[in-house]
């Protein structure tokens, strides 16, 4: 509940930060340093393009050496930096954007296109804009809520770090990143088309992330009434795990499934869950890197995994090593220039091109392992080669730290995430070879589905429910079983009360989720019956649609509240 602040594209790309006074002519000169630095790349690609590919070619960075170089803009940055005291990069960037947007409403198509070189240029001189200057962050007012076409995980966190209370994007869904990460802080999100267009800046909001509703200037009354609905569910969520009196819990015929929390960030959840000695199925360490928006070094992320370890000493916790998608790094970094980022660097693939980083943190896991509770999950594995070469990259850090006496669990088990169709299709293979497997539902479904689980547009088509989703995720589990290794599921679906009676029919041994979905869900798998769900997944698997899956589903669940 709050007030609108609608963050256009450009300002979006660079965080806002307060300079001092004394520091402005430092951003000025850094800003001539990337303008200087940029025009010297395009001379040299200017000449060696004229070279080998004529002049025609050329003449392509005669005008981008204009735009670079455009005095009068620049004139406009600096004045811009002096008058709002803020660093140069959201300056330069804010201003980028207002010029390309003008361009790109343009009935021209030249105009349109001018816009994308004058963003191209501003690529390269924001990949040279930098430094150790000293900034503070800009805070919003009690009561911001971000209005944004897009919102990126790292975003996300940023603007929870600026104190905004709430968010709503035009752009995603309830299982993109951004929502995970707004979930695991208890941020309330919503996705709402054209909410850039419909909502004033500074216009008085209620956000209602639980039922998707966005609430545009309400009453006096309607406001007082949310007021009271907010006391009331705000310690709800914690309060509810500490009712819990069996964990693990145990099905109407006494057969065990294990309940585990998915976490992304520190925060008062976390001792609940550890007193309550419910594991950690899936800690995704991104945002150690969201947070510094690059990799921390070895002891860094030592004392971060040491007290996670220490923490959570009666249970496990089990750590996924870094795993940036596209939506998750820095504008100016290379990973973002993709033209198919979903289908390239990203998941373990980074990780095996950049060894040193990987090692690092595989290092400092491995230091904080000795009470014996953390284990290692390796992202986005598509066949055998790739675990190989990983596990390969293991063995090499613990055979150095045997070398430098330094104590560590040696037997700490190592398992994969299958969430693309190659690794549950051949699933066989990689069972015998790893420690355990853990279903990621989230990717497994945008990569079978071929829909890009950010695209509202295709949201339609993303659908966990989906046959195809369905039978590989019972494939795994199936390798599993028959190569005897642990399997998890880790995605949105495991906290779906509707899937439950399934994934137990399948033999599923663990359920990773969101903390929120921790007390229904144990509440409902002592109602179930493991001997007569086993029954429904045959049914559930010959289904010809997603839509005949929920129907066997619900009816499943319809009987089973009767009784």
């Amino acid at each position: 509940m709050g007030r609108a602040r609608v963050v256009a594209p450009g300002q979006q790309k660079v965080p806002e930060m307060r300079v001092a006074a004394s520091a402005v002519k430092s951003e000025i000169a850094a800003l001539d340093r990337a303008v200087k630095d940029t025009v010297e790349e395009l001379q040299e690609l200017r000449s060696s393009a004229g070279k080998k590919l004529g002049d025609a070619v050329g003449k392509v960075f005669d005008a981008q050496l204009l735009i670079a170089d455009d005095q009068e803009f620049l004139s406009r940055v600096r004045e811009e930096i002096t008058l709002r005291k803020r660093n140069a990069g959201f300056v330069y960037n804010l201003l980028v954007h207002q010029t390309t947007a003008e361009l790109r409403r343009s009935p021209e198509l030249y105009m349109r296109q001018m816009a994308e070189e004058i963003e191209g240029v501003a690529h390269r001189i924001m990949s040279h804009l930098g430094g150790g200057r000293k900034k503070t962050a800009v805070r919003y007012r009690e009561g911001t809520i971000i209005v944004a076409r897009t919102i990126t995980p790292g975003e996300v966190l940023n603007y929870r770090n600026l104190k905004a209370v709430g968010m709503v994007a035009e752009e995603g869904g309830p299982n993109s990143h951004m929502a995970l990460i707004a979930r695991s802080l208890m941020i309330p999100l919503t996705v709402s088309g054209n909410v850039c267009d419909r909502i004033p800046n500074g216009s008085r909001l209620i956000v209602d992330g639980t039922n998707g509703v966005v609430i545009l200037n309400p009453t006096d009354e309607e406001w007082a009434d949310y007021q009271k609905k907010r006391k009331r569910q705000g310690p709800a969520i914690l309060s509810r795990i500490k009712k819990l009196t069996e964990i693990p819990p145990t099905t109407a015929d006494g057969v065990s499934l294990q309940v585990a929390a998915n976490l992304e960030f520190p925060g008062p959840v976390d001792d609940i869950l550890a007193d309550h000695l419910i594991p950690v199925g899936l800690y995704r360490t991104e945002f150690l890197y969201l947070e510094g928006s690059d990799f921390p070094d070895e002891n860094a992320q030592f004392g971060y995994y040491r007290r996670l370890a220490e923490k959570f000493s009666r249970t496990s916790v089990i750590l996924r090593t870094f795993d940036l998608g596209s939506d998750k790094v820095r504008a100016d970094s290379p990973q973002a220039a993709e033209a198919n980022p979903a289908l390239g660097w990203r998941g373990i693939r980074p990780m095996l091109e950049q060894p040193e980083t990987f090692k690092r943190q595989v290092r400092a896991i491995l230091r904080a392992s000795t009470l014996g509770n953390l284990r290692i999950l390796l992202p986005m594995i598509s066949d055998v080669s790739e675990y190989k070469k990983a596990r390969r990259l293991v063995s090499q850090v613990m055979f150095e730290l045997r070398k430098e006496k330094i104590d560590f669990d040696s037997d700490i088990p190592v398992g994969i995430m299958v969430e693309v169709p190659s690794a549950a299709l051949t699933a066989d293979l990689l069972a015998s070879e790893v420690d355990f497997v853990s279903i990621g539902t989230n990717d497994l479904t945008q990569y079978t589905m071929s829909a890009d689980r950010n695209n509202s547009r295709v949201s339609g088509l993303y659908n966990p429910y989906h046959p195809s989703v369905i039978n590989l995720i019972k494939m795994t589990v199936d390798a599993c079983h028959r190569h005897q290794k642990p399997v998890n599921i880790c995605g949105e679906l495991a906290g779906d009360l509707l899937a439950l009676p399934l994934f137990i029919g399948m033999g599923v041994s663990s359920l990773s989720m969101n903390p929120v979905k921790i007390f229904d869900c144990c509440r409902l798998v002592k109602k179930i019956d493991s001997r007569l769900v086993k029954h429904l997944v045959e049914p559930v698997l010959s289904s010809n649609s997603a839509m005949a899956v929920v129907r066997k589903l619900q009816n499943y669940r319809n009987a089973l509240e009767n009784k």
